[in-house]
């Protein structure tokens, strides 16, 4: 009963209170400035403060991640009529650095694995390292004054036909609508119940974002990752040594320029280290500090990226997907911009301070940057494609 409780004053409240794109979306041509609702572009942000107050609890463990793996994995293959994320055994075929990174001695062996292992890893604040697109979104251009941002430190704004239109172009149906304040009000209601203490809360929030994170992978990759199509982009960019793993999407947009059309596995990234995998790699090198071995060169080549992106266990693949997410999260609570955050983060003509914003996925890249076409329901339908996977998995 506390639960539920708990939920609906959320839901209430909520309503009260109111780039790259890859084989999932297929990318859309480059961006022309969009208009954007009238509305002051540099606000007061009251009270800001880079110091989190709030407390999560104890840390998710190696079985927390693992159990996850389990549950989630079999249910959207399921779903999917596939076996991409639980049903194959993932073995190394070439020396995949990237793929001995773990911080636990367990075999890795399913894409699920990794998935639920980085969304473990991102339910606590993690460096974002958006500094160098900070000009273009109105936040610092110093990764080290960014308010921290994670899967779990700001609860999920609720999205409204209105309020849609001002942070993504092709506004959804409101039964899409409705999935998506379904899904924030699970993970709001979890989270609330994480602050009161409920380790098993955490547990349960873990896997909701893990099964997010996994009908994403087959919205971007999963379905096609081995065609004939693949293969044959795969045999034309390989470098010398490397061999396509099994499971690994290989995709050319003829659609893009030239230096952004070839993309590479789990969550389709682009191999050059002057896009937007700046912040993976240097969230990632952070992270590793420890494992010389583990560090990946920001000035790496496309040939030594397409190994990295490329990896047999999809390592940094599914590391820089998720936290793809925590760089948009990042710019919508620490920009100064009312263009690039939520409208209900605007109160009375100011922003509200950094940890008192709400964030949301769905936002279109040119806004508040983002990776992922069914985050910006890019096609007009796969926003609700997306979570027609996420609510038929149980």
């Amino acid at each position: 009963m506390k639960i539920k409780l708990i939920i609906a004053v959320l839901l209430c409240s909520s309503m009260l209170s109111s780039q790259t794109f890859a084989m999932g979306a297929k990318r859309p041509a480059a961006p022309s400035a969009p208009a954007r609702p009238k509305a002051p572009t540099t606000p007061v942000v009251t009270n800001p403060s880079l110091d989190p107050t709030l407390d999560f609890g104890a840390a998710l463990t190696t079985e927390d991640y693992l159990n996850s793996s389990a549950e989630v994995g079999p249910q959207i293959d399921d779903v999917k009529s596939d076996d991409e994320l639980s049903g194959k055994v993932r073995e190394m075929v070439n020396v995949d650095s990237v793929d001995k990174c773990f911080d636990d001695d367990k075999a890795h062996n399913y894409f699920a694995d990794q998935i639920a292992y980085y969304t473990s890893e991102m339910m606590n604040d993690v460096p974002a390292k958006v500094g160098f697109v900070g000009s273009s979104y109105g936040t610092s251009t110093n990764d080290d004054k960014y308010f921290p941002t994670s899967l779990i430190r700001h609860p999920l704004c609720n999205s409204t036909s209105a309020n849609l239109s001002s942070t993504i172009k092709k506004v959804p149906s409101q039964t899409t609508i409705d999935k998506l304040n379904r899904f924030a009000m699970t993970v709001n209601g979890l989270r609330q119940n994480v602050l009161y203490g409920d380790a098993d809360a955490k547990k349960e929030l873990l896997s909701t974002w893990t099964k997010f994170f996994s009908c994403l992978a087959y919205s971007e990759s999963m379905s096609t990752s081995d065609s004939s199509a693949s293969k044959t982009v795969a045999a034309k960019v390989a470098p010398e040594g490397y061999r396509k793993p099994a499971g690994v999407e290989f995709y050319e947009d003829a659609n893009q320029p030239v230096a952004s059309r070839l993309n590479i596995g789990m969550y389709q990234f682009t191999p050059d280290s002057n896009g937007n995998i700046q912040p993976c790699i240097k969230a990632w090198n952070a992270l590793h500090t420890d494992k010389a071995s583990c560090q990946v060169n920001p000035k790496a080549s496309q040939s030594e990226l397409i190994k990295v992106f490329g990896s047999s266990l999809q390592s940094f693949n599914a590391f820089c997907g998720v936290h793809k997410l925590i760089q948009t999260f990042a710019i919508q609570v620490n920009t100064s911009k009312t263009s690039a955050t939520h409208p209900l983060n605007l109160s009375g003509g100011k922003l509200k301070p950094y940890e008192q914003r709400c964030v949301t996925p769905y936002f279109y890249s040119g806004w508040a940057y983002n990776h992922f076409g069914p985050f910006q329901n890019s096609t007009g339908s796969n926003l609700s494609e997306l979570f027609s996977c996420i609510e038929s998995s149980h």
